[in-house]
């Protein structure tokens, strides 16, 4: 499954119904959560998102605003909040009341796009035509679902699709050691810089919001024009993201292999000293990063495994062996005192990953052929065909 974003083109009218249809949207999902809480208590059981469906029937009967919206569009809001139930139940984090403005988006199923000349439409019940101008990505019977999104610079329809594997990775397996030095190092040898945030526009913005009166109208606009920026900066990142993760997975897709991190947990800790670190590491986005490369690496045959980062930092790529004095984040070449290896401390580490990756997938430990050619290269000073297709496809990317 892929989903494509289009910008959409739509009335005065539809904008104005789509304001009042988001606000219920938030309503029927704060009066849900409340239903849930309160059954919880009386009875000590809770109720299942096809009973609030029910109800939903009901409420439109009597409250004449609900009738005038599609139904199954409605019905986003229940079944958003029994997802976020079933994601508590499993990993933590209880659903919370939304504020205003804080749904932004729902889901129209059952409607079907039309596709027309060089646009497509789609109508919803209630709110109106939304429109957009069509590309080659996807056609209409490959459509499975229709979602409207409220951004801060529009609004934009993404069409959920069903589609075949479209391109081939090749057959080399890659390690991939994230971190803050350099956004990601692989194990052949290529080094991703880190991404360094440009803030010179976002920080007079936040500085303007942070000096307008609360509840006045000034201090809207200053925070819809901050919102802006921070949207402007989250799409240059993902779109660098996607021209990154599309590179690696067209040269090295067959197997990645990358480090089951919780970056929670990293950055959940440490204090005044410890910030600079977490802001760091928050700043490289490698959960979007991995992300990408599991569903890129998926949809072109390949696969993305994750292991278990212990030891991969300190572990001898070479011989297996741990060091007699544990590496410290000073420490950044990595030299093992039993065979005599030595190189960079972040590719020894991607080294380790790739192996931890074959072994999980019982595809043996041994090195790869790509880490052959590799050695070779630090001996003979001839380049890797391999290596170098990778870095100059990064370079024309502009990474």
């Amino acid at each position: 499954m892929r989903t494509y974003s289009y910008k959409a083109k739509l009335s005065k009218y539809t904008h104005v119904q789509l304001d009042e249809f988001l606000e219920q949207q938030r309503q029927l999902y704060n009066a849900a959560l409340q239903e849930r809480i309160d059954c919880y208590k009386k009875t000590g059981v809770g109720i299942s998102a096809y009973d609030q469906c029910k109800s939903l029937t009901l409420v439109r009967k009597d409250i004449p605003g609900f009738s005038n919206f599609h139904l199954q569009s409605q019905r986003s809001a229940l079944l958003r909040l029994d997802k976020a139930y079933k994601h508590f139940f499993k990993h933590g984090g209880y659903p919370r009341f939304r504020g205003y403005g804080r749904v932004r988006s729902f889901e129209a199923s059952g409607i079907k796009p039309t596709f027309k000349d060089r646009y497509g439409s789609v109508k919803i019940k209630g709110i109106g035509r939304f429109r957009w101008r069509l590309d080659n990505r996807c056609t209409k019977a490959q459509v499975k679902l229709v979602r409207i999104v409220k951004q801060p610079r529009g609004v934009c329809v993404q069409l959920v699709c069903e589609v075949e594997t479209q391109v081939k990775c090749a057959d080399a397996p890659i390690g991939i050691d994230v971190g803050v030095k350099a956004m990601a190092v692989l194990s052949n040898g290529t080094m991703i810089p880190k991404r360094t945030v440009d803030n010179s526009k976002k920080k007079p913005l936040q500085r303007k919001v942070a000096r307008a009166q609360k509840g006045s109208n000034s201090r809207r606009k200053k925070v819809i024009a901050l919102s802006k920026e921070c949207f402007r900066q989250t799409v240059r990142h993902r779109n660098d993201l996607h021209a990154l993760t599309t590179a690696i997975v067209l040269h090295h897709g067959k197997y990645v292999a990358v480090e089951n991190l919780l970056i929670k947990n990293l950055t959940a800790h440490g204090g005044n000293h410890k910030r600079g670190l977490n802001r760091s590491i928050l700043e490289q986005n490698w959960g979007q990063f991995i992300q990408q490369l599991a569903y890129k690496a998926e949809s072109a045959g390949g696969k993305l495994v994750k292991v278990d980062p212990k030891n991969t930092t300190q572990r001898c790529s070479a011989c297996d062996a741990l060091p007699q004095v544990k590496l410290t984040l000073a420490d950044r070449w990595y030299y093992c005192s039993t065979c005599g290896h030595s190189e960079d401390r972040d590719i020894n580490a991607a080294k380790n990953i790739l192996l931890k990756g074959l072994e999980a997938l019982n595809l043996g430990g041994s090195i790869p052929g790509a880490w052959v050619e590799g050695r070779e290269t630090e001996r003979t000073g001839a380049p890797s065909t391999q290596n170098s297709s990778l870095s100059e496809s990064l370079w024309h990317l502009g990474i």
